[in-house]
Parts: structure tokens; C-alpha cells; sequence
């Protein structure tokens, strides 16, 4: 079958492969649509945890092409999705409901070939069905609403906040979203790109602000006591390190976007202690896939307008090498 192969940092190609055959408790998945993210990039600019050889790929929707030998549901031709986090079940974080942070973490297209293949092999519990009113490029948005849904429960919004978003990317149009649905009183967006904004203002998301030399003080403007709640999406220590800067006094940050391991930034620990301030990370998702397919489900969010290419998989190397992106694209989704 065919696939894209990282086969170390740095080196990407479109390869034949061998078709992946299930384990008794596996189920092969024909995939449809695959989305590009940026942790995809990482994995390509080893600067994230991941194995050698690998074929990337964790935001997937297709349809069961076969099952193992203990497997009976869902039946071949069920449309699905993937939870691409496999947890070992037995060690301390599992066996106390924090899988994300599993001592034996695993993740497909991360640590085991992953959905930008025309195959994908998956463990039984991880397979999901999608609704018949789902098309597949919304299916392959569970992932990334799954990992947005386990950021919000954990900054736990509440009524009458005030937030604000650092980048208007895919991710962020995403979270904004989510929070404008919930019961925040406001929600405000930054991005450099002017186009993003425009889409931003175009979904209805509020205020928007250019990230140019004047956006420190715009956005003293908007909330002159600071925001209750301030998310970078980024993954820009530069910018990261700003949230801060634009919290409230007894406020929230979360650093949601991945950040390269190595960079860092300053924080004053008075500063968070006279403030009373609360800083929060969020890794990945834990079993938040049916609160995402169910949102997605019931247009709580919208996603089809945040995909700005429809790619093939030999489009994709020159994508991961940051060679074929447009400067206005948001979301890169492979059509498998």
C-alpha cells in the first residue's frame, strides 16, 4: 500500500509498504481524509517525542475493512474515527483516569504508524463510529476537538469570563469556537495573518486584533484589567511567553500550543504569587472522543471552512518540508 514515511528527522518520502494485518484484538481501517498538524511538522523536524521509521498521521476518519480474530464490532464498512492515544491500562496514571500521562505511552502516527497511509491498523477500543450525517473531513476533526475539549475541562471557564486566544490557526478557530458556544462573555482573537481574522470574524468569534507592534496596547484597550483567561495556541515561546502580560489579576493561562522542547521563557514567580495567577498545560486528550463527536455532531462547531487544502498523499512530503504551503492556508487535509 502506499504511504508517507518519515524515516528520520528530516526525511520524508512516499513509499510502498506492506498492508498492515490485525492482531486479535486490531481492526484495519481504510482511511478517508487524514489532517495535517502541526505536530506532524515536529515529528519531521525531530523536535518531538516520536520513532523511526514512521508513517504520521493521527487525525483520522475512514471506513473497517477488517477485524480481528476477537473482534465482531464495529462490522466491516462502519464509518469511524481513531483515538490515536493508546494507554497501557496497568501503570499509576491509568489506573487513576490520567491515560494521557500513561508511563507507557503510545500514539499512532506518533510511536506507531499512523493514518497518512491508505491503511491504518488500530486497537479495538480505540475505533470510534461516526454518524451518517458526518462526512469524513469533519470525522477527521474528532482528534483535534477532542484535545480542545480536554483543555477547557481543565481551565473549567466560567461564567461571564473574558478570554482571550493567542493565534487564529486551525486549533485556535477551533477552541474559540467552543468557548463562544459555552458561557464566556467574550472571546478575542490574535493572529499575524490578516486572513485568519477575517475568517475568525466570518465564524461569528468577536473581536480580533492584528499581532503587529500595536497589539499590546489594543488589547489593553479591550480588557484594561487583562483577561480572565489567556490560552496560547501558538506554540511560540515568544509569543507564549506574553500571556501573562494580558491576565488579569487571580486569572488563568493555558499553554496549549506545542512549543519545541528546548525553548524557554521567563516567568517571575512574585509576579504569579502577587497575582494570584493560575498557569495551566494541556497534553493531548483523555478520553474526550464522544464529547467531540457529539459536538461536531450537533454543530456546536464549525470546521469545514477552516480546511483551506485538500491534499494527496504524494502532495504531502513537500508539505511537511514547509515547501508547498500557501500563505493564507489554514487547515492541510489529506484525501486518501
Amino acid at each position: 500500500m502506499k504511504a508517507v514515511v518519515i524515516n528520520k528527522a528530516g526525511q520524508v518520502s512516499v513509499e510502498n509498504v506492506t498492508y498492515p494485518k490485525p492482531g486479535k484484538d486490531e481492526i484495519i481501517i481504510q482511511v478517508k481524509n487524514c489532517g495535517v498538524c502541526g505536530t506532524d511538522f515536529h515529528i519531521y523536524n525531530g523536535d518531538f517525542v516520536g520513532s523511526y521509521p514512521i508513517i504520521p498521521g493521527h487525525e483520522v476518519s475512514g471506513v473497517v475493512v477488517e477485524l480481528g480474530s476477537d473482534v465482531s464490532k464495529p462490522e466491516i464498512g462502519t464509518r469511524v474515527t481513531v483515538d490515536p492515544s493508546i494507554f497501557c491500562g496497568a501503570c499509576y496514571f491509568c489506573k487513576t483516569n490520567r491515560g494521557n500521562h500513561c508511563q507507557n505511552w503510545q500514539a499512532l502516527g506518533v510511536t506507531q504508524n499512523g493514518g497518512f497511509a491508505e491503511y491504518i491498523k488500530a486497537p479495538q477500543e480505540n475505533v470510534y463510529t461516526i454518524p451518517e450525517s458526518m462526512s469524513f473531513i469533519e470525522a477527521a476533526f474528532v482528534e483535534p476537538v477532542s484535545c480542545i475539549v480536554y483543555g477547557l475541562r481543565r481551565l473549567k471557564i466560567t461564567n461571564g469570563d473574558n478570554v482571550l486566544i493567542l493565534g487564529a490557526g486551525p486549533i485556535g478557530l477551533q477552541m474559540a469556537q467552543l468557548i463562544k458556544h459555552g458561557n464566556a462573555a467574550s472571546v478575542t482573537v490574535t493572529d499575524l495573518k490578516p486572513s485568519r481574522l477575517e475568517l475568525a470574524k466570518s465564524l461569528g468569534l468577536g473581536k480580533t486584533v492584528l499581532a503587529d507592534d500595536k497589539q499590546f496596547q489594543v488589547l489593553k484597550d479591550i480588557a484594561p484589567l487583562g483577561f480572565d483567561v489567556v490560552i496560547d495556541v501558538t506554540g511560540v515561546a515568544k509569543v507564549a511567553e506574553t500571556a501573562i502580560s494580558y491576565t488579569k489579576n487571580t486569572g488563568k493561562v493555558m499553554f496549549f500550543g506545542v512549543c519545541p522542547p528546548e525553548d524557554k521563557i521567563a516567568i517571575s514567580p512574585f509576579e504569579i504569587y502577587k497575582r494570584d495567577l493560575e498557569i495551566y498545560g494541556s497534553f493531548a486528550l483523555c478520553y474526550t472522543f464522544y464529547a467531540a463527536i457529539d459536538l461536531l455532531e450537533n454543530k456546536a462547531i464549525c470546521v469545514k471552512p477552516l480546511v483551506s487544502d485538500l491534499i494527496s498523499i504524494e502532495d504531502l512530503p513537500m508539505v511537511l518540508r514547509a515547501k508547498n504551503i500557501k500563505e493564507d492556508s489554514m487547515k492541510i487535509m489529506v484525501e486518501i
